[in-house]
């Protein structure tokens, strides 16, 4: 649906604008009490060591919502975009942003502690900060009545108030977690955050970094009660990265976590194509993801259109109950060499 076909389509236009003018706000997320007044935009995926290294002329493909929207268009694309406008949020002040992550943008990634660690809390810091802006956007019963041209007053029914719940519920989760990395990393317990790896011979055309709960496995096997609003989920940090020897598939999560992560894991280990695995780890969970163009660029139209079907499923977990380890039956799309499995 378009502007033009609502009934007032200013209230529409102005809570669209809100919604984007409260993605830019900007804070530095630092768990400390002295901050730079510069907030930078931080780039989750660094410019110089993982962006520049498949970026050609300086640019990428990524998700990008789409501007004008119509009943005939999803809300993201697939577009190509200059490295410095990937990957970024408003989320450290200048001074904190160089400080904390100078071990993952001046020095070799050489899996250290701290580089896992902070890599880890980087993704998680950006799941914190658009969780919450998320869950501060969903519209008023007012809103929606203006909006339609509804002169009663409207309630929303169980099905969206749970939906908002559910909204609310992993702002609190991602900041919860945000919170306990605070104290990990003021202590300097770089331990305490776990980390598996896929190590590839080859660079990856698909690079992605998120913090993601992850519900069932690529088996089906249900791994959390995301029904159940008073269990406590546990989430998992996954980074793929270009480094030395070629490219790394980076699993982290809290040593207090529940079984989740771990078993999220194993499960892709068990695909026959780890590379095929990989990659639909990060289009069926990560939407912050950049695209080597001449990779994508090659991939035929059925490729590109698989490729942004697993994009906008949103959400993965009714795709692996229903349809379980999409990488066994999905086209090729790539082949990043033979993997090694190591723990650090």
């Amino acid at each position: 649906m378009s502007l033009s076909e609502v009934n007032n389509p200013k209230a529409a236009a102005d809570l669209i604008k809100k919604f984007r003018k409260r993605f830019k706000t900007k804070v530095c997320m630092a768990p400390y009490t002295e901050h730079d007044k510069r907030i930078v935009s931080a780039h989750t995926l660094s410019v110089k060591s993982m962006l520049g290294k498949i970026s050609i002329d300086g640019h990428v493909y990524t998700a990008e919502m789409v501007k004008n929207m119509s009943k005939d268009t999803f809300p993201i694309d697939i577009k190509r975009k200059g490295i410095r406008d990937v990957s970024v949020f408003n989320g450290f002040c200048a001074t904190h942003d160089r400080e904390l992550f100078s071990c993952i943008e001046t020095e070799p990634y050489r899996f250290t502690p701290k580089q896992n660690f902070m890599l880890a809390y980087r993704a998680a810091s950006r799941e914190c900060y658009l969780k919450r802006k998320m869950a501060e956007s969903l519209p008023m019963p007012e809103e929606y009545a203006d909006i339609h041209g509804i002169s009663e007053k409207l309630r929303f029914s169980d099905f969206t108030l749970m939906h908002q719940a559910a909204s609310l519920r992993g702002a609190e989760e991602a900041e919860l977690l945000k919170t306990t990395l605070d104290t990990f990393l003021v202590n300097n317990a770089w331990n305490r955050v776990i980390t598996k790896v896929i190590l590839f011979p080859k660079t990856p055309s698909v690079l992605a970094t998120a913090a993601f709960q992850p519900f069932f496995d690529m088996n089906g096997q249900q791994l959390q009660e995301f029904e159940n609003l008073e269990v406590e989920m546990s989430q998992l940090c996954v980074s793929v990265i270009p480094v030395e020897t070629g490219g790394a598939a980076i699993f982290s999560w809290l040593d207090t976590a529940n079984s989740a992560p771990r078993i999220f894991l194993d499960s892709v280990l068990q695909g026959n194509n780890l590379t095929a695995s990989v990659i639909h780890v990060v289009f069926d969970n990560i939407e912050n993801f950049a695209l080597k163009p001449d990779w994508y660029e090659s991939l035929t139209c059925e490729q590109k259109d698989y490729v942004f079907s697993r994009v906008v499923l949103f959400e993965q977990s009714g795709s692996y109950s229903e349809k379980r380890r999409p990488d066994d039956s999905a086209p090729y799309l790539d082949d990043w060499g033979k993997p090694n499995i190591v723990d650090f």
